[in-house]
């Protein structure tokens, strides 16, 4: 058995590479000097051999997967004259067909197909399918809001995010866009709704009381509760002017003695942005905890932890907000909203 997965594997990178790249990798990862000897390999060659096998198995798996509608194209079209073009070569179904050659389960067969039909008048997305260029696991989250119009900048999204990031990518669209459905599944219909707040404010009995009492009285709450907010904002900006005042003295006088700026963010500056933005992501909609400070000014550039620019974000708009502005120094010219989080 382990000869034979190891001549499978072997087999499959062949399908991914010219000579010359094969050579090169062969050479590095199929060395049975290398292979024979595994416990005098350091942590560090283990590790690349590892990282190797894997990206050779993972690209092997998209590209098998992506000759699958052609696979089941061909049976279909077998069976219309009695034959089978499975049988033929020793396989009674197109799952055993996967399953034997690739180790794809039936779920995972089902996925490729559908999604091959679903990006049938969708030629980019459906390309890269086919080729595979892009898994079928990372196109199944976007295929919802693909459209022939966007299907370029959504392959692009597909290659530059993870797959977290790209679920967070999807509902931040569909919310953008107005696209939320609930499905009815008794009479079958998709009904379109729109976002809804849900405003479950837990005030302490004397808090609840007094507005109560002063509403009673006529008096006008929400205008105390809009004036309430705006004299917020405006004690949280001068708080962050005086933050950055402090930052930017202690960035000239490291730069005096030739010292480079720290880019531990200070604690007053991280009290500053969860006080003005609690601990959850900042993005619009999102209640997931924050788990990362995001630079909307570069710090390699700005060489400042100005509070002003800095955002608390959950791992997936995290890790958006880096590939907008990735995007956005590979395509300058392009402003449109291909990236908007929201995020400002």
């Amino acid at each position: 058995m382990l000869n034979f997965g190891y001549g499978m594997l072997l087999f499959n990178v062949l399908l991914l590479c010219n000579l010359k790249k094969l050579h090169i990798k062969v050479r590095i990862i199929f060395n049975p000097n290398i292979m024979n000897n595994l416990k005098n390999l350091s942590d560090k060659d283990l590790y690349l051999i590892c990282k190797k096998w894997g990206a050779a198995v993972l690209e092997a798996r998209r590209k098998f997967a992506g000759l699958l509608p052609e696979v089941y194209a061909r049976e279909m079209a077998e069976r219309e004259k009695g034959r089978s073009w499975l049988k033929k070569r020793g396989f009674f179904s197109v799952y055993e067909f996967a399953a034997k050659l690739a180790g794809m389960s039936r779920d995972q067969v089902d996925l490729v197909l559908r999604l091959e039909k679903r990006l049938e008048n969708k030629h980019v997305l459906h390309e890269a399918l086919v080729n595979g260029n892009v898994s079928a696991n990372k196109l199944a989250r976007v295929v919802s809001i693909a459209t022939s119009e966007n299907q370029q900048d959504i392959l692009e999204k597909v290659g530059a995010l993870s797959n977290r990031a790209l679920e967070v990518f999807v509902k931040d669209y569909k919310n953008q866009n107005g696209l939320g459905e609930a499905k009815n599944e008794q009479i079958g219909m998709h009904v379109h709704f729109e976002p809804q707040l849900n405003l479950d404010l837990e005030l302490d009995e004397d808090v609840k009381n007094e507005l109560i009492e002063m509403k009673n009285k006529g008096i006008n709450v929400n205008q105390i509760l809009r004036e309430f907010l705006r004299e917020r904002k405006e004690r949280l900006t001068q708080e962050k002017s005086e933050v950055v005042e402090k930052q930017m003295r202690k960035r000239y006088d490291r730069a005096i003695i030739g010292m480079p700026a720290n880019r531990y963010i200070p604690v007053e500056v991280r009290r500053i942005v969860i006080k003005e933005f609690g601990r959850k992501c900042s993005a619009p909609g999102c209640a997931k905890p924050a788990e990362n400070l995001h630079h909307e000014k570069k710090f390699a550039t700005d060489q400042c932890h100005d509070p002003r620019f800095l955002k608390p974000l959950c791992k997936g708009h995290h890790e958006l907000a880096h590939a907008e502005i990735h995007h956005m120094q590979n395509n300058p010219q392009v402003l449109g909203n291909a990236f908007v989080l929201g995020v400002t």
